[in-house]
């Protein structure tokens, strides 16, 4: 299991921000490059899931439950990714996930990051991030997990409730069970717009990430978008169905 982290280089971090991610742009930049490579193509299909545990979430528990992005590629050899967007962890704070309190029904307003990460001057070096990239074995699932929570504390239940649903108090904003009403029940659900692999190859990571004419080059991997060797991969979402968890004291 791998749990993924939001603290690379040069990343800038903002709270409560709804606006566009530079990771969303991504897509619609390979739209136009592979318009010029072949569209016979055969792309590997990758699906992904996703798990809760536990699903019944009790506030005397200083831990938080684990949530879990399972891929699964279905290639017939070992294909390696650059996995810059599909961490739990990220999405849980860039708000890709939807939490609905079944009890009130009301959708829960979440604390949301924006991550910006830019490109340093041409004359720092760029490290490979090695830590990105994963190898899929064909049918064998690989799992990222994160806490279901802030993640700075324990998580905390909610103490005025009548402020939950306020958008002038942003502080009371959830994230995870990290705010919610204990008593309640709740749906997990994902939203749209995520789910893309930029850059992939097909072979283990140590033989991807040092191809015979010479190791990749970390500043064209992290900033290049056309540096994909293939076309990008949209994985295959339709065993995210909804998750049902709830909260007690």
């Amino acid at each position: 299991m791998e749990s993924l982290s939001p603290d690379q280089p040069n990343s800038a971090i903002s709270e409560d921000q709804d606006e566009h991610k530079p990771l969303e742009d991504i897509e619609r930049g390979q739209k136009t490059l592979g318009d010029s490579r072949e569209e016979a193509e055969e792309i590997p299909c990758i699906s992904v899931s996703w798990s809760l545990s536990p699903t019944v979430h009790s506030y005397s528990n200083n831990f938080a439950p684990k949530l879990c992005l399972i891929l699964t590629s279905h290639a017939d050899k070992p294909l390696t990714i650059y996995n810059e967007s599909l961490n739990p962890g990220r999405m849980l704070a860039e708000g890709k996930f939807r939490i609905f309190d079944l009890t009130n029904n009301l959708e829960i307003q979440q604390r949301k990051s924006r991550f910006c990460d830019f490109e340093p001057p041409s004359k720092v070096q760029v490290s490979l991030r090695e830590h990105l990239f994963h190898t899929l074995y064909p049918e064998i699932p690989l799992v990222f997990e994160t806490d279901f929570s802030g993640g700075k504390h324990a998580p905390q239940a909610l103490r005025e409730p009548e402020l939950a649903f306020d958008s002038k108090h942003p502080r009371m904003k959830a994230r995870g069970v990290d705010g919610l009403e204990p008593g309640h029940h709740f749906r997990l659900e994902s939203e749209q717009g995520w789910g893309f692999i930029r850059w992939w190859e097909y072979g283990e990571k140590e033989e991807v990430m040092n191809p015979p004419s010479g190791r990749l080059d970390g500043r064209r991997i992290a900033y290049r978008y056309n540096s994909s060797p293939h076309r990008g991969i949209h994985v295959d979402k339709g065993n995210m169905s909804e998750i049902f968890f709830s909260c007690t004291i």
